[in-house]
């Protein structure tokens, strides 16, 4: 499955996100919402299968002036992976890693390859 995962920066929740469902057998980008332009967020939304939030306010802030067929279709492959706000100061912070850890375990049937 080709999975985007978003957060703030792309430095942090996406990147220990990512690297664990890779270990998974996905072919997984993450990306920062406010480091990319709504062109190339357009571009990795139309690439992606899925799409990971990893915070709740990410959805209203994730859009960008398309028609209602095409948001329709962003949001049918967006899933929220509630992680909270991005405190952790580097990728892989234990506490981070504990929350990725458990959220992993909740999706394990959904993203964990035989």
């Amino acid at each position: 499955m080709k999975i985007l995962v978003l957060c703030d920066q792309g430095n942090n929740r996406s990147v220990t996100v990512a690297h664990h469902l890779k270990y998974w057998g996905h072919d997984v980008l993450a990306a920062g919402l406010k480091m990319n332009s709504p062109v190339t967020l357009r571009i990795l939304y139309g690439w992606a299968d899925r799409i990971i939030l990893t915070e709740s306010k990410q959805l209203d802030e994730m859009f960008f002036p398309v028609d209602d067929a095409l948001r329709a279709e962003i949001l049918a492959k967006v899933q929220l992976w509630d992680i909270g706000p991005d405190i952790y100061k580097r990728p892989f912070n234990p506490e981070l890693l504990a929350i990725v850890r458990r959220m992993m375990e909740e999706h394990k049937t959904e993203y964990k390859k035989a």
